[in-house]
């Protein structure tokens, strides 16, 4: 029915559009011309319906003509007439009016009934309007929807072909580092193995090669700057020249003669060569200037020593020739070390005894020494008392001894049998005779002095150094006799089966993987674009939880 009315209406404007301008109707006198066609339709149903109402005595003669004939009558039905005729008179102005008031209602009614029907019209072709754009809408969403998820699926292959390439890249990158530290590393191991004396030759020759190069720059600067000061030179000569034959040609200078102008035009050619010297740099202010911009490293690294890996080879067998010669030393020096530890501890218990049977000893002893004291200070008194002696015979003829030995090895000469005393007297002038060169000695040269003290020092240590050499030596020999002596002695076998334990069971350990890696992916791409996408393809707005 929408359809038909909306077709209808459609039909209609076309017909409208088609009429002539004085064919053609207002709104408003449409309207007025369907009322007026319902109220001829209304008077003529009404005056039906009074036909058939009673209106009185005097309703048959109510439109007769006045002026006819009428029959006499009296006045009491004159009166009941007119009062009649009032009566309905007056009954069909309040119907008349009731009539007009239903009018007017009905009228307002259909008015409203239009404008609702208008209105209803309205929002039919609004709605209609609106369905087609939601639809469009719609349609539109859906082809957005689906070009949106056409470049994720694009976006996402290109994320994973990045990621690929980013792993890819950072793996390389990694193994390119490792290999950097490793070169750094053997590199530092080179440089330590460097012998200074040629690290220090290679930094003099850089140092002479970056003095060479500001010597170079200074000098090719200072070429350019008398390069141009000759050109400024000739120019100011040439200006020179022309000022003077002006000067000549205008007759100024006719009084002067050509040595005046000679000096008067080398005095303003040296005056002008100053003043273009000044304005130029000089070699200190090219070198403070280099020192200040251009006096930096080249960044040109030290050259290795090593240049061929036969010498790096030869350095390493001959650290291990001695690194095998300081074990052996080490070894055989934990052994005698051990030994001695062991004697030590024997000894320390051997002497602990000893000691505490020599303390014991001394006690005893110097409890007899003093019984000895006193019965020698009562032989003493007996000796003295018989014979006249002290009894210090046989140490007078000891101490004899010792002092010629030591008058001896003074260098005298002790053929002529000097007494005690004098060679005592001699022996003790000799000693400060010696003492006092030694003093002078020191005092003139204290460095000779301290020299020669070391140096009788050192023979000292070189002495006793050798003779431990010689122990030392006497104990290996003793030693790897002993070895050579264990290793042509015959050789044990072992007879009978090895004894056999059982051995413990398998410990087998299950190792759990759980895949996180299409978590994470999804997760990153969620926080980047919002929208979550499981392992079953389902999209959503967060992360799903786990339910237990």
């Amino acid at each position: 029915m929408r359809e038909e009315e909306r077709q209808k209406r459609a039909e209609e404007r076309e017909m409208f559009k088609k009429l002539k301008v004085w064919e053609k109707t207002t709104a408003a006198s449409r309207i007025h011309r369907i009322q007026r066609f319902k109220d001829e339709d209304l008077l003529q149903d009404k005056t039906q319906k009074d036909a058939s109402v009673f209106l009185g005595p005097g309703a048959a003669t109510m439109g007769r003509d006045p002026h006819s004939r009428r029959e006499k009558e009296n006045i009491a039905d004159f009166v009941a007439k007119k009062r009649e005729m009032f009566l309905v008179q007056m009954s069909l102005d309040v119907k008349k009016a009731e009539i007009f008031k239903l009018d007017d209602k009905a009228r307002m009614k259909e008015e409203a009934l239009r404008k609702s029907g208008q209105m209803l019209d309205e929002d039919i072709t609004r709605f209609d309007r609106f369905l087609q754009g939601n639809d469009a809408k719609a349609h539109r969403a859906m082809k957005h929807a689906e070009d949106m998820t056409k470049k994720k699926q694009e976006k996402l292959q290109r994320i994973k072909h990045l990621k690929a390439q980013i792993s890819a890249i950072q793996s390389e990158i990694s193994k390119h580092k490792e290999q950097k530290e490793e070169c750094i590393k053997y590199k530092l191991f080179l440089d330590k193995l460097t012998p200074s004396e040629w690290r220090e030759r290679q930094e003099d020759q850089k140092r002479q090669r970056r003095i060479n190069r500001k010597i170079d720059w200074v000098q090719d600067q200072l070429g350019i700057i008398n390069r141009k000061m000759q050109q400024e030179l000739d120019q100011e000569e040439s200006m020179i020249e022309q000022e003077f034959l002006e000067r000549r040609q205008r007759g100024r200078g006719k009084k002067k003669t050509e040595q005046d102008e000679e000096r008067e035009k080398a005095g303003e050619l040296e005056k002008r060569r100053r003043q273009i010297r000044k304005k130029h740099r000089t070699q200190e202010q090219l070198e403070r200037e280099y020192m200040d911009t251009l006096d930096c490293d080249s960044g040109e690294e030290l050259p290795l020593y090593f240049q061929v890996p036969k010498h790096l080879l030869d350095i390493f067998t001959q650290l291990e020739e001695q690194n095998l010669f300081l074990i052996q030393n080490s070894q055989e020096t934990e052994q005698q070390l051990e030994e001695i530890q062991q004697k030590y501890g024997e000894a320390k218990l051997s002497q602990g005894k000893r000691i505490e049977f020599l303390t014991q000893n001394i006690r005893e002893t110097e409890k007899k020494r003093e019984e000895e004291k006193v019965l020698c200070a009562e032989l003493k008194q007996r000796i003295s008392t018989k014979s006249g002696t002290n009894g210090t015979t046989e140490l007078l003829k000891e101490l004899t001894a010792k002092t010629a030995e030591v008058f001896r090895t003074c260098g005298f000469d002790s053929d002529h049998d000097p007494g005690t005393l004098q060679m005592l007297a001699s022996i003790e002038q000799k000693l400060e005779e010696l003492l006092a060169n030694l003093e002078e000695a020191e005092s003139r040269d204290p460095e000779q002095y301290q020299k020669l003290e070391r140096e009788a020092e050192k023979a000292r240590r070189e002495k006793v150094r050798q003779q431990r050499v010689e122990i030392q030596t006497q104990k290996n020999e003793e030693r790897l006799r002993q070895s050579l002596m264990r290793s042509q002695a015959p050789v044990h076998k072992k007879t009978g089966k090895q004894i056999m334990f059982r051995s413990p069971p398998l410990h087998q350990e299950k190792k759990v993987v759980r895949d996180t890696d299409d978590d994470a992916e999804a997760e990153e791409l969620a926080r980047k674009f919002g929208i979550y996408v499981a392992k079953d393809g389902q999209c959503g707005a967060s992360k799903p939880e786990k339910q237990d």
